[in-house]
């Protein structure tokens, strides 16, 4: 290990524990104020209280009640822009497609070995952050971005030859991506358009009953509760982030065969 390694990795933890220090000290100040303000303590009694379902997330997590719910229609334009940024990387690259056999042969076969017993593990925990996101800390996004770590691992460890030839290409995660948006879409409007269909009162983004309405999505299965539309909304935005962000990382992995290619380019551009 070189001089300047052991430098940088001492540097780093003596930060951490500086930073730890002043924090434990209150060199921060006040982090928080004292009193919750009236809209946060309306938020906290009401993420879980099967007492008052009208104005109720029935999620036990509370920051998931607020994105999803409180604030739906924010999140959604959110989704809807990272879609559109993953969709102008593709562009830039548009009409190039995947050759197989200009890649590495990827690493040791002491680190693919090891790689192949972690691969379900990290898929396993993706899904489980996803689809708990209601109940525990996590939600949609992290687990997505869990889940996207498994291309860029496999990219890696593998080569990307590997991961074209098990199906993920860019125009299959692009339409991956487009599923996971389309059912945040479908969602959304799910007890709006039962309420249309049925000739009663409903809104957008309805999560439970609320006042005027009676519809509500699904608060259990078997003896958990789903939060509602919250379980959805963290499934779907989990394949979109997933997709979308492998879909980006795979982009921008392009060899430089792919990218004259894709820039109409022959073998005299440098």
């Amino acid at each position: 290990m070189r001089i300047r390694e052991v430098v940088i990795a001492v540097s780093v933890a003596l930060v951490v524990l500086l930073l730890a220090y002043v924090i434990e000290a209150g060199g921060l100040g006040p982090i928080a104020p004292r009193e919750l303000r009236e809209l946060a303590a309306s938020y906290l009694v009401n993420a879980y209280n099967p007492w008052n379902v009208t104005q109720s997330a029935l999620s036990l997590e509370a920051v998931t009640a607020i994105v999803w719910d409180y604030r739906g229609l924010d999140t959604f334009f959110e989704t809807s822009v990272l879609f559109a940024s993953i969709v102008g990387v593709s562009l830039v690259f548009r009409g190039y497609r995947e050759r197989l056999g200009i890649g590495g042969r990827g690493l040791s076969e002491i680190v693919k070995t090891s790689t192949r017993v972690l691969l379900p593990l990290i898929l396993i925990a993706g899904v489980s952050v996803a689809l708990h996101g209601h109940l525990t800390p996590g939600g949609g996004f992290q687990g997505g971005s869990f889940i996207a770590v498994l291309l860029v691992l496999m990219s890696i460890v593998f080569s990307l030859d590997f991961v074209v030839e098990r199906g993920l290409t860019s125009g299959r995660l692009l339409a991956l991506r487009s599923v996971g948006l389309i059912g945040v879409l479908a969602t959304s409007v799910a007890l709006l358009a039962a309420g249309l269909a049925l000739g009663v009162e409903a809104y957008i983004f309805q999560n439970v009953a609320r006042e005027g309405s009676e519809l509500s999505m699904p608060q259990w299965l078997l003896d958990r509760p789903t939060g509602g539309t919250l379980i959805f909304f963290n499934m779907f935005e989990a394949l979109a982030v997933a997709a979308g962000l492998a879909l980006a990382f795979l982009v921008l992995s392009l060899r430089e065969e792919e990218v004259r290619e894709a820039l109409g380019v022959g073998e005299w551009y440098e």
